[in-house]
This record gives C-alpha cells, sequence and structure tokens, in this order.
C-alpha cells in the first residue's frame, strides 16, 4: 500500500513540476518578447526625436525638412506601434503560473478530502 501511495505521490510530483517547466518556459518567451518591444520602442522614439531635431536644423533648407519630417514620422509611427504593443502586453498580465497553481490548489484539496475521509469514518463507528 505504502509503494503504491509513494508512486502516485512520486507520479503526481512529476507532472506538476513537468507543468511548471513549461509554463516558465512560456513566461521567459514573454518576457523576451516585451524586452524586443522595450528596446525597439526606444529605439525608433530616439530616431523619430533625432530626427525631428535635424528637421528643425535644416528648416531653412529647401527639400531636407521634408525628408527628414517623413523620416521622424515614420519612426514615429513604428515607434507608437512598438510602444503600443508592449503597453498591451503589460496590461494583460496575468498571474505566473495559473495553471500549475490550480493544479495545485486542486491537489491539495483532494489530500485533504482523502485524508480527513477516514477520520469522519472512523468517528462515526
Amino acid at each position: 500500500m505504502s509503494s503504491t501511495i509513494r508512486d502516485a505521490l512520486g507520479g503526481l510530483i512529476a507532472t506538476r513540476f513537468s507543468l511548471f517547466g513549461l509554463e516558465f518556459r512560456d513566461e521567459l518567451d514573454r518576457l523576451a518578447l516585451m524586452i524586443a518591444f522595450a528596446i525597439g520602442a526606444a529605439f525608433l522614439l530616439v530616431m523619430a526625436l533625432g530626427f525631428l531635431g535635424l528637421s528643425v536644423l535644416f528648416g531653412f533648407w529647401e527639400y531636407r525638412i521634408a525628408i527628414c519630417a517623413l523620416f521622424a514620422v515614420l519612426l514615429a509611427v513604428l515607434g507608437g506601434f512598438a510602444w503600443w504593443k508592449l503597453n498591451a502586453l503589460m496590461t494583460c498580465l496575468s498571474s505566473p503560473f495559473p495553471l500549475t497553481s490550480a493544479e495545485f490548489s486542486q491537489d491539495k484539496k483532494l489530500i485533504n478530502a482523502a485524508f480527513s475521509a477516514p477520520a469522519t469514518d472512523r468517528e462515526s463507528t
């Protein structure tokens, strides 16, 4: 009997650690994506500010202002998109490892029910 309980608990723990590993890998992927969007947004927005500064600097020349302004607008739009994606990722954050937490709470309920049920049966007899 004790070997079957030990095997069952071993399998339960192995399954939970496997689930934790999968969710941990997903969290790392999401973190890497967020870092990439943050770096992209920062770079593109700094470039947009630089070209906007060049637009003001070369404002007295004929065609350079239009080209610099076009680059500034293009980079600002791309930077704004990257910022929007990063903000969307940050606002829809969920609690970390939701499936593992749910499984552990379910396991806790089952273990409590398994160990408390025989005690109540003994008390009634």
